[in-house]
């Protein structure tokens, strides 16, 4: 059983503009050093010519969670947020996301689309998330995809503020 994860964001930026911002290293660095109190750190960071390959790695507190998620963890919880992003090629460039964790089987990828129009480009995400755990796991799928949506949507204004300060 999984549950998907849909979400449109359109930015009024050029397509090549944020699809700099996303294949820029020092971007997600920034990004990194911006949720170092959080325990926010580089797992794997792979860029050049308009391409990335990126992971996010961090510690989760099992004290901020639900009980009924904290009651199931494993060990040291932590996970690994990927994104990979492909060259901008006739205005569309292809990106995938991940997550993984250690402590809990949960599983999240996707695909990402970013393409131009005429009046900024549109971000689409499609994906799944998987939580492998009898009962609940419908549950948690539930509360990691609302989480995962709320990190997207944050991503934009990221990804704004960052482009507006480094044009």
């Amino acid at each position: 059983m999984s549950r998907k994860i849909e979400l449109t964001t359109t930015y009024s930026l050029p397509v090549e503009t944020v699809h700099r911002t996303l294949t820029d290293e020092n971007f997600w660095l920034h990004r990194v050093e911006q949720g170092a109190e959080n325990g926010l750190k580089v797992d794997h960071l792979t860029a050049g010519d308009g391409t990335i390959d990126v992971g996010i790695a961090q510690e989760i507190d099992k004290d901020k969670l639900p009980s009924m998620v904290s009651k199931v963890i494993k060990g040291d919880l932590s996970i690994v947020r990927g994104e990979v992003w492909g060259p901008l090629t006739d205005g569309r460039a292809d990106g995938t996301f991940t997550a993984v964790t250690t402590g809990m089987p949960v599983t999240v990828g996707g695909t990402a689309v970013l393409t131009g129009s005429a009046d900024g480009c549109t971000l689409t995400v499609e994906g799944e998330v998987e939580v492998s755990i009898k009962l609940i796991g419908g549950t948690i799928e539930g509360m990691v995809a609302e989480q995962i949506l709320g990190i997207l949507g944050r991503d934009q204004e990221v990804v704004e503020e960052w482009a507006a300060a480094n044009a």
